[in-house]
């Protein structure tokens, strides 16, 4: 570790600060700008408590003052070019000749950076201009924001005034009453229905399910058969099955399958392929049976109508054919009458 690296942090390599080209400012300073000038040199180097200095009845202020501004033109006015021309040095002797050119060039370089410099540093103000923008903006809209949900939680809270003008409670004529007790009256009617129909959900889930419990000994016997009689070939049977599952590339097709079950449920409101709640109460109901009649009046409606239709087509065409088999008949004769 070298030295002085302690105080960087125990990092070594660290650059140092580029030095800026220009030591004066080349503007003046803006409002934002003089404002952090002042608020960072305020009282600086003078401990709190005390005054400022006075002389001959002044107080000295105790803001530093800025740095005198330095315009790029004064810069480049102050570049001493050599008054020779170029077609002149060309007249020198050699060593003259090229002092001459390095001084002239010297003086060209430096005012192209001075002119390159004054472009970034006018680039740089800009982005900083519209940097502050968009924060103040950003700002502005917090406060905005800050302020609406203020008057918002503000407006809902009563004043005493108005305690005092309309009371704590809210007057209500007898019809009003009446029909706020109503409306209770059906919210609570509607909780409580919401509520059965969880409860004979969970019930009707629990009935399926229990399909699969044990309530016989025959059945107790077949399952502790299972659990603990071991069938080499159902077992590599079985083994064979899983192994082939896993290498194969028929997993997808389950998980779809299983997500096609859950949304046909979903959709027809059943509890694992098996009839759900809504059936069960439509076969108790009787609503699947009119539901069944009003489908046969209907199509027996559509069938008749459909008979009739061809009824009137075949009437139609018949006509026709009468009709044009007379016209010919009535042709035929009258050549033979002449």
């Amino acid at each position: 570790m070298g030295k002085n690296v302690l105080k960087y942090g125990g990092k070594s390599g660290l650059l140092p600060k580029v030095q800026p080209i220009f030591k004066d400012p080349i503007r003046p300073l803006n409002e934002h700008e003089l404002e952090e000038y002042k608020k960072a040199t305020k009282n600086t180097g003078y401990a709190k408590g005390i005054p400022s200095p006075v002389f001959k009845g002044k107080p000295f202020p105790r803001h530093q003052k800025p740095k005198r501004v330095v315009t790029v033109a004064k810069k480049i006015a102050r570049i001493e070019f050599p008054k020779m021309t170029l077609q002149e040095m060309n007249e020198l002797p050699p060593d003259e000749r090229d002092a001459q050119r390095r001084a002239y060039y010297r003086a060209q370089f430096l005012k192209e950076a001075y002119l390159e410099e004054e472009k970034r540093l006018k680039a740089a103000d800009k982005l900083a201009e519209e940097r502050r923008e968009k924060e103040l903006k950003q700002s502005q809209r917090a406060q905005e924001e800050k302020a609406l949900e203020h008057d918002r939680g503000v407006q809902g809270l009563p004043t005493l005034q108005k305690l005092l003008d309309e009371g704590m409670m809210k007057f209500r004529s007898p019809q009003q009453k009446k029909e706020l007790k109503m409306r209770r009256n059906v919210n609570r009617l509607k909780t409580e229905a919401k509520q059965k129909d969880v409860q004979l959900e969970k019930l009707l889930q629990l009935y399926h399910a229990a399909a699969n419990f044990i309530t016989t000994e025959q059945q107790l016997e077949e399952a502790i058969h299972r659990a603990f009689d071991v069938d080499v070939g159902d077992f590599e049977f079985k083994q064979s099955t899983v192994e082939s599952k896993l290498s194969g590339s028929g997993l997808g097709y389950l998980a779809a399958e299983t997500n096609e079950n859950y949304i046909a449920d979903q959709v027809l409101g059943r509890i694992r392929g098996k009839p759900g709640l809504k059936e069960v109460k439509d076969v108790l109901s009787n609503e699947r049976e009119k539901q069944k009649r009003e489908a046969k009046m209907s199509l027996s409606r559509l069938a008749a109508k459909e008979a009739n239709r061809i009824n009137e087509e075949e009437l139609m065409a018949a006509k026709q054919n009468t009709e044009g088999s007379a016209e010919a008949e009535q042709t035929e004769r009258e050549p033979q009458q002449k």
